[in-house]
């Protein structure tokens, strides 16, 4: 099983700990050493994921579940009124964020703030988060990507100006978080409230053909 590198921190101390808690005989000790190195080893796993084909889909940034689904009448970098759909990721969840379809990056804003509960309406407001602008040839959409009370980091693999392809790994949350996705009018959503997606493999959205609209 593939596993994040920014998890060696974690399930490497608590290894050697079992490892010298067994030499020393503290069975119930190292057993605790034990299930915490399998713990982070599950929650860092990285696993391998191929995207649906198709250029005019929109998929899920995130692994988790559907939270809120919302109409915006405005957004300051997004031309004209969409839908924002929360994803909120567990600790069970896989904790990688992608890209929801091949972009250009144009902007990449960390905020520093607090750690509300990253289901609460509040999280998306005052929470520390990343947020990220994404320019597609059909259309751009921004991503925001929120700690919680557990989760308090986030690393951003891609800066402004980069080219990601869709699916691709655009950053890692650490230890319960949540994404909101803000698309625009031209994407029509293929999900539903409280469904939960895949990141790289769920269809969010697909973007209309201007003929249609």
């Amino acid at each position: 099983m593939k596993v994040a590198r920014e998890g060696l921190i974690f399930y490497l101390p608590s290894l050697l700990a079992f490892l010298l808690t067994l030499l020393l005989g503290w069975w119930p000790v190292s057993l605790f050493f034990l299930l915490l190195s399998a713990a982070f080893l599950f929650f860092f796993r990285d696993p391998n994921r191929q995207p649906p084909a198709g250029d005019n889909l929109v998929l899920s940034p995130a692994d988790g579940q559907v939270i809120k689904i919302e109409d915006f009448s405005s957004h300051p970098d997004l031309a004209g009124s969409g839908k924002v759909v929360s994803i909120f990721l567990s600790l069970l969840d896989v904790h990688f964020t992608r890209s929801p379809f091949s972009a250009r990056v144009q902007k990449v804003d960390y905020q520093p703030g607090r750690f509300f509960p990253a289901y609460r309406e509040e999280a998306s407001s005052q929470n520390e988060s990343s947020s990220l602008l994404l320019q597609g040839e059909r259309g751009s959409v921004f991503l925001k990507q929120m700690v919680g009370v557990a989760a308090r980091r986030i690393k951003c693999y891609v800066k402004p100006g980069d080219l990601v392809s869709a699916g691709q790994k655009i950053g890692l949350m650490y230890f319960g978080s949540r994404v909101d996705l803000y698309l625009p009018g031209q994407v029509e959503l293929k999900i539903g409230l409280n469904q939960k997606v895949r990141g790289g493999l769920t269809v969010i959205g697909e973007w209309r053909d201007e003929s249609q609209n």
